[in-house]
């Protein structure tokens, strides 16, 4: 899979990500919101080895959710690499909630600028 792809075709693997992820959300919000929180959590909080792999079973059935019938959003790649059979050291766990954390950052930067709704005094 050494595949070498051009930045035009990255970014449009970027931006079919992020429309993929918009309808997602869109369809789920509260789920959203509770999935940016309970990384946020993971990563701020400290977290007990035992309470790890419920942690983790909690956020990867979160991304199921929310990204099962979402292929190609970022909620779909997130699904297995957060689940406990994936990742076999709690230090990893927090990164990948903290990368998660930033495309979902980088989401929420992106759908900001799409919408056209202004605040008039």
């Amino acid at each position: 899979m050494n595949e070498k792809l051009s930045v035009e075709e990255l970014e449009g693997r970027w931006e079919n990500a992020l429309l993929s992820t918009d309808k997602a959300v869109a369809a789920h919000l509260p789920v959203y919101r509770e999935i940016k929180k309970l990384a946020a959590d993971i990563i701020t909080k400290p977290l007990d080895i035992e309470d790890y792999p419920a942690a983790a079973e909690r956020l990867a059935g979160l991304l199921k959710t929310i990204g099962c019938h979402a292929q190609g959003s970022i909620f779909h790649f997130y699904c297995d690499r957060v689940s406990p059979s994936s990742i076999g050291n709690l230090k990893f766990f927090r990164l990948e909630c903290r990368d998660l954390l930033s495309h979902l950052e980088a989401f929420d930067e992106w759908r900001s600028k799409r919408c056209r709704l202004r605040v008039v005094k």
